[in-house]
């Protein structure tokens, strides 16, 4: 009986120091950590995009204006950073598996007249509620012919950060998606809020 008590408070001391252990290391992780001490406005994004170079913290990322959709549409394309890029009729997929990136576009042809904004953010919850996928809306945004929403939602590879756009070009209407992992919203979404900015931009 006495050696079962030595052994659970062994254990129970054991327990401890681990648990002040991890809580110094996760201390020092956040001291040192510079996404908790470095902080972007979308504006510093924007300028940094289009002088085709911006840090995200220690990340050195290159931009050029890129045609997609057989030169219909450019974009700040990110040079050495996605290891997947499918260019199918229509629509253009670029990701990065390393970051947990993922930006796609396609157009059609502007056929019918553009529903609101807001009737649009709503239809989008619908439909991927439809899915039982329930999604959170947040920032929403008009941008000369531009316009986009953010979101979160739950996906088997944890939660997203997505920005999704919509884009009125010479008689098309351009549909894209912005992601990365829901926890990188204030660091690599930013960037991909402020690229969607440039995109307007480059496609006046």
């Amino acid at each position: 009986m006495e050696n079962e008590m030595d052994l659970s408070i062994a254990r129970f001391i054991r327990e401890q120091r681990e648990r002040e252990e991890q809580e110094e290391r996760e201390r020092l992780r956040k001291q040192y950590d510079p996404r908790e001490r470095i902080t972007y406005t979308l504006e510093e994004m924007m300028e940094g995009i289009r002088s085709g170079r911006q840090y995200l913290y220690t990340l050195l990322l290159e931009f050029e204006p890129k045609d997609l959709l057989e030169g219909r549409l450019t974009v700040p394309f990110i040079k050495n950073f996605y290891d997947v890029e499918q260019n199918e009729a229509g629509m253009i997929l670029l990701a990065s598996n390393a970051r947990k990136v993922v930006f796609n576009v396609s157009d059609a042809p502007c056929t019918k007249v553009k529903m609101p904004l807001n009737k649009w953010i709503e239809q989008t919850k619908e439909a991927m509620k439809d899915m039982h996928i329930y999604i959170k809306p947040g920032k929403k945004a008009v941008v000369g012919n531009m316009e986009y929403f953010c979101y979160t939602a739950p996906t088997s590879r944890g939660r997203l950060f997505n920005i999704v756009f919509r884009l009125k070009k010479g008689g098309r209407i351009y549909a894209g998606n912005l992601n990365c992992p829901e926890e990188e919203q204030k660091g690599m979404g930013l960037l991909l809020e402020a690229m969607v900015h440039v995109i307007e931009e480059m496609n006046r």
